[in-house]
């Protein structure tokens, strides 16, 4: 049984929308650079994120961000994985559970669908500019058009209440007939995509860290600029 979303502030969802990303210009990130002296970063301003966040991350928000009088906020994380094992870039809601395998999301906080996490998650006009460095385990992104014959489906397809079953059968029914494709990302790139990006995250296959740097624009949450503390996995 579908389960669609009886949030009253959800958006007027399409039928029909293209899962995809942009790659612009390169972000020089020498092979040796100690990722460990970065600072990830919550809900951060850019200049707040400019003067805490390390020289890496002061390098990306540079070459990703176009307009700077846009309201913009900037997430970061640092994980040391260790084989096997996935990053997140932000918290995992009630909907997944800590031991579940995180399938394709396209919401900067899956599973959550509350509060200002949930708003943003429903958020159709945000646009986010992605930097993944460190291990080459970078996400994969589900590639092409997706589309339904009622909004019962694409609500419970993109804003799910109960669970992200119905989305993962139809992601790998839609893999399998060919109307998505999987790519993997690339590293040291900014990475353009809107709401509606499918992303799936990669176990690594070796030790050691990778940062993933954030930049939101059209983003409505109130700014923190939080201090995260690096997660080893």
């Amino acid at each position: 049984m579908l389960v669609a979303s009886s949030n009253s502030e959800s958006p007027n969802l399409p039928l029909r929308h293209v899962s995809c990303a942009r790659f612009f210009a390169p972000v020089r990130c020498e092979a040796n650079y100690p990722l460990e002296e970065e600072t990830p970063l919550f809900a951060a301003d850019p200049h707040f994120a400019l003067s805490q966040g390390g020289p890496l991350t002061r390098r990306f928000l540079k070459a990703a961000i176009i307009d700077w009088h846009q309201r913009i906020v900037v997430d970061s994380s640092l994980v040391w994985l260790s084989p096997g094992l996935s990053h997140e870039l932000t918290p995992i809601g009630p909907l997944i559970g800590p031991r579940t395998k995180v399938g394709f999301v396209h919401e900067p906080f899956p599973g959550i669908t509350s509060g200002v996490c949930g708003n943003a998650n429903r958020n159709l006009r945000a646009v986010h500019r992605l930097g993944i460095f460190g291990l080459n385990c970078t996400p994969e992104l589900a590639e092409g058009e997706v589309a339904f014959s009622s909004l019962e489906e694409a609500e419970a397809f993109w804003l799910p209440t109960d669970s992200f079953e119905f989305r993962e059968r139809e992601v790998a029914r839609r893999i399998k007939e060919g109307s998505l494709r999987c790519r993997k990302l690339p590293l040291a790139t900014v990475i353009e995509f809107g709401w509606g990006t499918l992303l799936r995250s990669c176990a690594a296959n070796s030790h050691g860290f990778q940062l993933i740097i954030r930049v939101t624009s059209g983003d409505e949450r109130p700014y923190v600029n939080g201090l995260r503390n690096y997660a080893q996995l």
